[in-house]
């Protein structure tokens, strides 16, 4: 761990970010967490889990 290096947590454990990744890291939690909320959309509007998935499979880039 180095100065300026983020420390994240959860209930699920602590991750050290080094500084020079931060901005890439985060960008990427933020598109992970607005495909989730897609997810919970879509089973909310009657989808299974499993459809829902397929369906991330193959809008995958």
């Amino acid at each position: 761990m180095k100065p300026g290096d983020w420390i994240v947590g959860d209930e699920n454990g602590v991750v050290v970010v080094p500084k020079e990744r931060a901005y890439e890291i985060a960008r990427r939690a933020l598109e992970v967490f607005k495909a989730e909320q897609r997810i919970r959309e879509e089973i909310r509007r009657g989808k299974t889990l499993s459809e829902v998935l397929s369906l991330e499979k193959w809008e995958k880039k």
